[in-house]
C-alpha cells in the first residue's frame, strides 16, 4: 500500500516540471491542505487522501501535456520519467559523462597541435594550445546544450538553435588572435575587420537568442524587443566614431570602424543580462538555475567585450604580451561560464 511520502514525493516532482510555476501551483492547494494535518508521511496514505493526490497527480500530468510551454511530453515518457525518479534512477550520469568529454577532448587535441605544429617558439606553442582549448570548451558548451533539446518544445528548440550558434561562432572566432600571431596578420588592414565580424555576429544572435527564450518563458516588455538594443547601438556607435584614438598602423577609417564594431557589440550581452534577470522569477525551481547561470555567463561575456573595446579606443590593434594574457584569462572564465550553464541545461532535460 502506498504511503503518504510516495504520493506526495510524486506529486511534487511531477509539478515541479512544470516551467511556470505559477500556474500548476494552485492545482497543489489540496496537497497543501494533506500535508499540513499528517504526522508521519510513512503511514500508509487513506482512502480519501488517496483519491485527492491522485487527483492532484492527474492534473498536473494533463497541464505537462497540454499546456505546457517549454517541456516536451508523450504520455508514454512524462510516466516513464516520472517512474524512474521515483526508482531513484541516476539521471545526471549522462549529462557528467557529455561534460568529462568536452573537457577531456579540448585539453587533449588543444595539446597536441601545441606540441606537434611546426611552430617557432615556445610563446607561439602557448598561444596555439591556449586559444584552441578556449575555443574547444566553448564549442563544446554548445554541444551540450544542442543534446538537451530533444527533450524540448520546438518553440524553445529555435531559441537555443540561435544561442548554439552563437557560441559555436563565438568559439571558432578565438582562433583569430594566435592565427594572426602566428602568420603575422596583424598588419593587414583587413585583419581586425575579418577577426571582429564573426564575434558581433555571434554577439547579436546571442541576444536574439535569450530574448526569444525570455518570451517563452512570459517576459513580453520593451526589453525583449529590438528597441534597447538598436538604441543602444546607435549611442555606442556614435560615440566610438567620434572617440579620440592613438596613432597605429591602421588607417583611420578602419580603426573608426572596428572601434564602432565593438561599441555596438558591447550592448547586447547587457542587454541580454537584462533579459535573462526578468526571466528568473517566471522559471519555476527546477529551471532556475539554469537560467541564473546562463544569466551569470553574461558578465564574463562583458568583461570579454568591454576590454577588447577599451583596448581598441586606448592601444588599436595592439595585443601582444601581458594584455594577451590578460584577455585569455577573461577568455577562459566566459568559456568556463557558459560550458556550465549547458552542463545544468542539459542536467535539467534529463530530470
Amino acid at each position: 500500500m502506498e504511503s503518504y511520502g510516495q504520493l506526495i514525493e510524486r506529486t511534487v516532482y511531477t509539478a515541479s516540471l512544470a516551467t511556470r510555476a505559477e500556474e500548476v501551483d494552485p492545482l497543489l492547494d489540496p496537497l497543501r491542505e494533506i500535508t499540513t494535518r499528517i504526522v508521519d508521511k510513512a503511514q500508509p496514505v487513506i482512502p480519501t487522501d488517496s483519491e485527492t493526490l491522485h487527483g492532484v497527480q492527474r492534473q498536473l500530468e494533463q497541464y505537462l501535456l497540454t499546456q505546457e510551454k517549454i517541456r516536451l511530453f508523450t504520455p508514454d515518457s512524462l510516466h516513464l520519467q516520472i517512474d524512474l525518479h521515483m526508482q531513484g534512477n541516476n539521471y545526471l550520469r549522462k549529462s557528467r559523462l557529455q561534460l568529462g568529454i568536452v573537457l577531456s577532448t579540448a585539453f587533449v587535441v588543444a595539446l597536441s597541435l601545441a606540441l606537434l605544429l611546426p611552430l617557432q617558439t615556445p610563446e607561439q606553442r602557448g598561444l596555439v594550445g591556449g586559444a584552441t582549448v578556449f575555443s574547444l570548451v566553448t564549442v563544446g558548451a554548445a554541444t551540450l546544450f544542442l543534446t538537451a533539446l530533444r527533450a524540448f518544445q520546438s518553440e524553445l528548440r529555435r531559441a537555443f538553435l540561435v544561442i548554439c550558434a552563437a557560441v559555436t561562432l563565438l568559439g571558432l572566432s578565438l582562433l583569430g588572435q594566435p592565427i594572426m600571431e602566428i602568420f603575422h596578420l596583424r598588419h593587414f588592414p583587413a585583419t581586425s575587420i575579418l577577426y571582429t565580424t564573426p564575434i558581433l555576429i555571434a554577439a547579436v544572435l546571442f541576444h536574439i537568442g535569450d530574448a526569444m527564450y525570455a518570451r517563452l518563458m512570459g517576459v513580453k516588455n520593451w526589453w525583449t524587443t529590438p528597441a534597447p538594443v538598436l538604441i543602444g547601438m546607435a549611442v555606442m556607435a556614435l560615440c566610438s566614431w567620434l572617440a579620440p584614438h592613438p596613432a597605429t598602423t591602421e588607417s583611420e577609417l578602419i580603426h573608426d570602424i572596428v572601434a564602432v564594431m565593438w561599441g555596438i557589440m558591447l550592448v547586447t550581452p547587457i542587454c541580454s543580462a537584462i533579459v535573462l534577470r526578468m526571466t528568473i522569477p517566471r522559471a519555476s525551481e527546477l529551471y532556475k538555475p539554469s537560467i541564473r547561470l546562463l544569466l551569470q555567463s553574461m558578465l564574463p561575456i562583458i568583461l570579454v567585450v568591454s576590454y577588447q573595446y577599451v583596448l581598441r579606443i586606448v592601444a588599436g590593434p595592439f595585443m601582444e604580451g601581458i594584455v594577451a594574457y590578460v584577455l585569455f584569462g577573461f577568455v577562459t572564465l566566459m568559456g568556463l561560464s557558459l560550458t556550465r550553464a549547458a552542463y545544468t541545461f542539459n542536467k535539467v532535460s534529463r530530470y
